[in-house]
């Protein structure tokens, strides 16, 4: 068995799969592997935003995606408990869309397999290998060591690369707590995704095809579930208006998503997707930023093989280009989760957007990453 590789991925989600391909259509020798075996559930709110879609073709997997059947959505409906609301659309020919997590996954992972990356399921990263303060590989849980000229930390939330690098900037705080399941019966949603919020917490609502619906419900993170999930989801979805839907499978939960990164990358080592840091549920920009990310991830990474030099100097162009590309994003996460935790100022708001259309869009074309003028 081949045990040493130019690229080792770790984390087999849509930043991964999507590093893999493109490092390995450039011909380079890569390794991806994922601690589970897919296809696999996860906690998402499983919506696509128009930059996403827009990706997906670049990567060249649109077609295989649609194939499966998404829900397309034109935009997203909030709504207040005091029964304020408002709508946005994105433009008429950009479209974003709903898909299972493990629907689209799958097909990410078959691209990367396809485009000649190596992928090894039930394989547990729990350290990396150094030669000094340079990242050499990594070990697993069985015991085997993996060398690789560069490592790639697509691990996701509680990332393992991230944390055995060093690059936490502090301790997580528990801010929020997200549960998510699919549903059935959650009503007519027009193409759209749909937000209700009450107080500090928040329920979204979007299809994802067949007539099923994903349901996430974020709440502040001291709230008490007295150790039954699946019972406080169905009494929240109550409490949200969602009454009569039926729920298809266990709820998911996830939290924190606090986790402040230094910077993305080492000596050797680069970290993309939910490891190089989170965004908010809000805003649902996370596949958008997964597979932009790894398209950066990738041309940094390719460049630095060719020059033979993976230090952290030679990988600082993705860092630097990372912050041109997401930083107006993370600034609307920021605005949007100011206005939606403080009531008195989200009311104002909804009734200002709900008045003035094309205001409304705007904001959801910018949190659809089609920037205001869209």
């Amino acid at each position: 068995m081949v045990n040493s590789w130019d690229v080792v991925v770790v984390g087999g989600g849509p930043a991964g799969s999507a590093t893999a391909s493109r490092l390995a259509r450039k011909g380079h020798r890569v390794l991806l592997l994922d601690r589970a075996r897919f296809p696999r559930r996860k906690p998402c709110g499983e919506c696509v935003n128009p930059a996403g879609v827009e990706a997906l073709g670049a990567l060249g997997v649109l077609p295989a995606v649609e194939a499966l059947g998404p829900a397309r959505l034109r935009g997203w409906r909030i709504g207040l408990s005091g029964g304020a609301a408002f709508s946005g659309d994105f433009p008429a020919e950009r479209w974003g869309f709903g898909i299972p997590r493990e629907r689209l996954d799958a097909v990410l992972l078959e691209h990367a397999l396809a485009s000649g990356a190596e992928v090894r399921m039930d394989a547990h990263v729990v350290e990396l290998l150094r030669a000094g303060e340079r990242v050499v590989g990594v070990r697993c849980a069985d015991g085997e060591e993996i060398r690789a000229r560069v490592v790639v930390g697509a691990d996701g939330l509680r990332s393992v690369v991230l944390r055995r690098l060093g690059l936490l900037r502090r301790v997580p705080r528990l801010r929020k707590l997200a549960f998510t399941a699919h549903v059935h019966g959650a009503g007519e949603l027009d193409e759209r995704g749909e937000l209700r919020v009450q107080g500090r917490s928040c329920v979204g609502v979007a299809p994802v095809g067949g007539g099923i619906a994903n349901v996430v419900v974020v709440v502040p993170g001291g709230t008490e579930i007295e150790g039954d999930p699946q019972g406080f989801f169905d009494g929240m979805m109550g409490q949200f208006g969602l009454r009569g839907v039926q729920r298809l499978d266990d709820v998911l939960a996830t939290g924190p998503f606090d986790w402040p990164v230094r910077r993305a990358v080492a000596d050797g080592a680069l970290l993309v997707g939910d490891a190089a840091g989170y965004y908010d549920p809000f805003t649902g920009q996370g596949i958008f930023r997964a597979l932009r990310g790894a398209e950066l991830a990738a041309a940094t990474i390719h460049a630095a093989l060719l020059r033979g030099d993976t230090s952290a100097a030679a990988l600082m162009p993705y860092e630097r280009q990372r912050k041109r590309a997401f930083g107006s994003g993370e600034r609307l996460q920021q605005l949007i989760e100011a206005v939606v935790s403080r009531p008195r100022l989200l009311a104002p708001a909804a009734g200002c957007l709900r008045r003035i259309p094309p205001v409304a869009n705007a904001v959801v074309r910018a949190a659809g990453d089609l920037g205001w003028a869209a």
